[in-house]
């Protein structure tokens, strides 16, 4: 049934989720669209997962003014969804004392940005006391002890999860194939979005499609922006050498990129990359050149890392537009349609402050707030096995036999996880692996693939063949084999 909605919001990936929790403060009704059939499948997805310090935005950006602030706002989002985020520093290294005055340059426009704490070291026995197995030939850093690392899945699953259950209503597998535009004379006249089930209507509309965000502002009629994608290629590296790498590790950054960087993640593995590559049409396929680049930069900061220990590579892509800048605001085609493309890098740090500011926006347009008085801002996470104690384990496996069957050895997943995870909205063999890491540990899903396709056959009532790896045409089986 169609239904009118106060404020609909395109795209599920970090911004749109993190419009969508700042909204559900509110007595609202908000509709999010999703094309995917979860949340945080483009961009959000596959990311370095940094919580940058801001200081590499340039003064008077748009980046720039959400960056720093976005970083500060991190802690307020993390605790309360139970996200892993740590704040663990960075460094941007050089090799050559001759290139001190670039990362004085940085320092200083990261002062104008309003970012705290920044230091340039020269002490070579200090930088490997902070850093130990970094490079012997880097001779300079520049130390942003405010930076950090979060899971930008699970932060996205939790800003969904926490945006549901305050009265949001999600749709997947919905993408958008049109917007009818209200007569420029119709008082309080309402948007009509077509989707393939859903024919919606809303007040205000929020596009935050990430790459697509420039076909869904034409569709209004705006085309002061453009959107190409660019990709970037990782390598990911075994939690077995947690603890190898202590900072986020970059390069100094060119105009194009921040550099080659070498990270620990949210959730203990290491991550190489990335490199920057422009398209002309978006594609997630892994180069060896490409891939060559991220090993070569990676290794030039960490030589003696043990490379036998990457488990995967992968690409994920970047909503690059025309302006190289975010575009927010009001679209001057059609009112109360608001923009919030081309939102690259540091755009996982400015979630925080750009979901903030989109909701005094919409205040700004005429959209009444009233708050909501049973607004629940606290989401509980998925009880981790791996990570409890043997007390904690007598009670969590005391009344539910699913709890006592691990379905993921490399990661200590129990059948119990992956039912909750299913049960909290995950359909597929990546949404599953995304909210409990099952099929990310060393055998990438080797042992436990089988198992979660049953599981999920049963708790969704489809058969095995019918269980995708991420939905569309991605099946794993073709049909059950016969005994002869």
């Amino acid at each position: 049934m169609d239904k009118a909605y106060d404020v609909i919001i395109i795209g599920a990936g970090v911004i749109g989720t993190g419009i969508a929790r700042e909204l559900s403060r509110y007595e609202l009704d908000v509709a999010v669209l999703e094309k995917e059939p979860d949340v945080g499948w483009g961009t959000t997805k596959a990311n370095s997962g940094i919580v940058h310090a801001g200081y590499d935005a340039k003064p008077g950006t748009v980046k720039a003014s959400f960056s720093a602030p976005g970083n500060k706002r991190y802690d307020e989002w993390a605790k309360p969804l139970s996200v892993p985020f740590k704040r663990i520093g960075s460094f941007v290294s050089t090799k050559d004392r001759s290139q001190l005055s670039e990362l004085q340059k940085l320092k200083e426009q990261g002062k104008e940005n309003g970012v705290d704490q920044l230091e340039v070291i020269e002490d070579t026995d200090r930088i490997r006391e902070l850093e130990p197995n970094i490079s012997n030939s880097v001779k300079a850093v520049l130390h942003a002890p405010t930076a950090g690392v979060v899971a930008p899945y699970k932060l996205t699953i939790a800003l969904f999860e926490n945006a549901r259950d305050n009265g949001v209503t999600f749709f997947f597998n919905s993408p958008v194939h049109g917007i009818d535009v209200p007569e420029s004379s119709e008082e309080n006249g309402k948007f009509t979005i077509r989707c393939p089930e859903e024919v919606l209507t809303a007040s205000y509309v929020i596009n935050s499609a990430g790459i697509f965000s420039g076909e869904v502002a034409n569709m209004v009629g705006d085309e002061s922006f453009s959107i190409s994608p660019a990709r970037g290629e990782y390598y990911l590296l075994d939690s077995e050498l947690r603890g190898y790498v202590n900072k986020i590790n970059f390069p100094l950054p060119t105009d194009e990129s921040k550099g080659i960087l070498v990270t620990p993640a949210a959730e203990g593995s290491i991550i190489f990359g990335p490199n920057h590559q422009p398209l002309e049409e978006p594609s997630l396929a892994t180069t060896r050149d490409g891939l060559e680049e991220v090993y070569q930069g990676a290794v030039s900061l960490f030589p003696d890392i043990d490379t036998d220990k990457i488990v995967t590579n992968f690409a994920g892509l970047r909503a690059k537009s025309n302006t190289d800048d975010f575009v927010i605001g009001e679209s001057e085609a059609v009112g109360n349609f608001i923009n919030v493309g081309g939102i690259q890098s540091p755009g996982l740090t400015a979630a925080p402050a750009i979901s903030e500011h989109v909701v005094e926006l919409l205040d700004d347009l005429g959209l009444r707030f009233t708050k909501d008085p049973e607004f629940e801002p606290v989401r509980e996470p998925i009880p981790r096995f791996s990570e409890m104690d043997p007390d904690e384990i007598v009670d969590y496996t005391a009344d539910l036999e699913a709890t006592k069957e691990i379905v993921c050895r490399c990661e200590e997943i129990t059948r119990a996880e992956v039912e909750e995870a299913i049960d909290r909205g995950a359909t597929t063999l990546d949404g599953i692996k995304f909210r409990t890491r099952a099929r990310m540990g060393s055998c990438q899903g080797g042992f436990c693939t089988p198992r979660l396709v049953e599981i999920l056959s049963d708790k969704l009532g489809v058969s095995p063949e019918e269980v995708t790896k991420k939905g569309d045409d991605s099946y794993l089986l073709a049909e059950e084999t016969k005994e002869r």
